[in-house]
Order: structure tokens, then sequence, then C-alpha cells
């Protein structure tokens, strides 16, 4: 355990510095927040683990461009639930704009962090699997824009490096290196087209020759609920998780065994979404048949 503990911490304190080197070549494009000290993290009332407290520690929110926040930090408590991130306390919202929403799993028993996940609100079957956990998506982010510098620099004529770089800037006021790195920042971070497509089975068709840690996922479950095994599923992939034929409602998508596995559970009812809360509103509507009459 204390192994497992020290090795996610040098997990985060590696992420961080990729962050932070990120920030210092890219200055116009990637801007840091401030990290938390002890004291705001406890007020947070949300327990953190190991890794994710040393990384809050050094930074709580990266913004992109000059919209894009994206909160590692929960300040503002867990989410309080939704048809698109499982039921309140369930996730950490990272970001949500235009109607996606980025998101890491939490535990609701356990409090434990897990996998980040996206949902969008164009198409309502429709979720992400992004990375394995909040410091593989800092990781995979800073990494991308690094990327992006590091491919500018032969053309900007200089060796590729740390530190912010000097170069004309373009009738609309931005560097080009600067655009090159949002522009992978924005091809990371927004996650719908992602490979592979993984289509949820449905749980009477995966009882039969569930292995049993999948057995205990789909106990309790109903036969027309969806799930999806990501236990051998890379990342990033999209995941499609469509409502019953039949059923005027939609679907909640929860995560069970630490996001190893994505349930789609279907609920009676319709979404609508609020312009001024961001919250999601499920009032009940009736069964309807799949066949007309």
């Amino acid at each position: 355990m204390r192994d497992e503990r020290e090795a996610g911490v040098r997990e985060a304190d590696h992420a961080w510095r990729l962050l932070e080197e990120l920030a210092a070549r890219a200055p116009g494009a990637v801007r840091l927040a401030p990290g938390a000290d002890d004291a705001e993290v406890a007020a947070w009332g949300v327990p953190l683990p190991h890794e994710v407290r040393h990384l809050v520690g050094r930074v709580r929110s990266i913004r992109i461009g000059d919209l894009e926040e994206y909160r590692l930090a929960p300040e503002r408590g867990l989410h309080p639930g939704g048809w698109a991130v499982g039921p309140p306390g369930t996730a950490h919202l990272l970001h949500e704009s235009g109607g996606d929403t980025l998101f890491v799993d939490v535990d609701g028993d356990t409090g434990a962090w897990g996998r980040v996940f996206a949902a969008t609100g164009v198409f309502l079957d429709t979720w992400a699997y992004v990375a394995p956990s909040l410091v593989d998506w800092v990781t995979l982010l800073a990494g991308a824009g690094l990327a992006a510098l590091d491919r500018m620099a032969p053309e900007a004529g200089r060796e590729s490096g740390p530190g912010p770089v000097s170069l004309p800037e373009r009738a609309d006021g931005t560097v080009p290196e600067h655009a090159a790195v949002l522009e992978r920042l924005a091809e990371t971070s927004h996650v719908f087209s992602y490979r592979p497509d993984v289509r949820g089975t449905p749980v009477g068709r995966a009882r039969p020759e569930a292995d049993p840690e999948l057995a205990a996922v789909l106990a309790g479950l109903p036969d027309d609920a969806l799930v999806v095994d990501l236990r051998e599923v890379a990342h990033p992939a999209t995941l499609h998780l469509p409502c019953p034929p039949g059923l005027r409602g939609h679907v909640e998508f929860q995560r069970r065994a630490g996001g190893r596995f994505a349930v789609g559970l279907p609920r009676t009812g319709q979404t609508s979404r609020s312009t001024t809360t961001g919250a999601w509103s499920e009032a009940p509507l009736p069964l309807r048949s799949s066949r007309s009459t």
C-alpha cells in the first residue's frame, strides 16, 4: 500500500512538472492557478487520494486560452448528479462547456477517485472513456501541448527546450506557436471522435458468460441495462449506451468497480437542461411500446 501511494505521488509530481513546463513555454496559451493548502482542502469536505492531494497542492485549475478552464480541485464539492454523470457524489466536474462535460469518477461508497469520462449534450447516448485517472489526464494534456511546441521548434529555427519563445505575432495578435498549442490541446480535451467505438451489451445477454467480477457488477441490474467492460479497452474510447427500444426516457451513466465497468441504467423520464445552473432535471413519463398498432 505504501509503495502504491508513493508511486502515485511520483506520478502526480511528474504530471505537475510537465504542466509547469508547458505553462512556462507557452504563457499565452496556458495559465495555472496556484495550488491549495491543507486548510483549503479540508474546507472542501471531499476526501482526496494522496496523488490528487499532491497535484492540487501545486495547481488547482488549468486555463487554456481565454475561455476554457479545467478545475482539478473540487472546491465546489462533488457533482450533485444527473443522467450524464450518475448519482449525486459520484463525480468531480473538471469542465463543462456547450453541453460537453468532463468529469472524474468517484466511488460513492469508498470515496476513491477513478477514471476520467466525458458526456455530451449533443449525442445523449454517447460517452467517452478519456483516461485512467486525473493524474493521467493531466499528463496526457501537458504532453500533447509540449509535443506541439517541439514540432514547432524547427520551424522557428531553434532547438526545442524549456523557456518561452519570442516569435512575431500574427495579424490577430496570436503567436503561431501558441496557436498550435491551443489547437492540439483542444483536440486532446474534446473527446467525442475517439476510437475504438465500444457499444454496450444488454445485461441479460452478458450474464451467462460473465466472470466473477463482471457477475458481481451485473447483480441487481435490470436485464435491459447496458454494460461495457473497460478492463481491456484502451483509452481514449467512445462508449455508446443507447436507450432500450420502447423506453420513453433516458439512460443514466454509472460506473462500477472503480470505473472498470460502465453501466447505462434505463430511466423512465425526460431530461431538460437548465441554461442558468447547468443542472439536469428529470420528469417521469409513461412507458410506451416499441411497436405501433
